[in-house]
């Protein structure tokens, strides 16, 4: 509770300031997304229509690099599982069939690789 006095105290002031913070990556990001904005107005304008061909051709290029990415994870998946069935199986054999096969695999990756070209 406050007390009625015949002097006025002074308040406390405040030190108020709302800080600006520079981000260069959202400047960054803006600045391209602008000029991306007013390269497809242009291409609208003139008719064009390289730009959605090029996006097109990129996203080709990445969905086949996936797909090649999948079919490496898939072999390398049901290699480790026969390796570990193999050996709970025969033992220590299952290293020197694998040592036969991978070579074997190898060169007709190879050898049909240097056809296709």
């Amino acid at each position: 509770m406050k007390f009625p006095t015949l002097t006025r105290l002074p308040n406390n002031r405040r030190f108020n300031i709302e800080p600006r913070y520079y981000d260069p990556v959202k400047e960054d990001i803006e600045e391209r997304t602008s000029r991306i904005k007013q390269e497809i107005s242009q291409v609208r304008k003139e008719g064009r229509s390289d730009y959605s061909s090029g996006i097109a051709g990129s996203f080709s290029r990445r969905a086949n690099y996936t797909k090649n990415a999948n079919i490496l994870q898939m072999i390398i998946l049901i290699s480790l599982i026969v390796f570990i069935g193999g050996y709970l199986l025969y033992g220590n054999d299952i290293f020197y069939i694998f040592v036969l096969i991978v070579p074997i695999y190898f060169f007709i990756r190879i050898r049909k690789y240097s056809k296709r070209r």
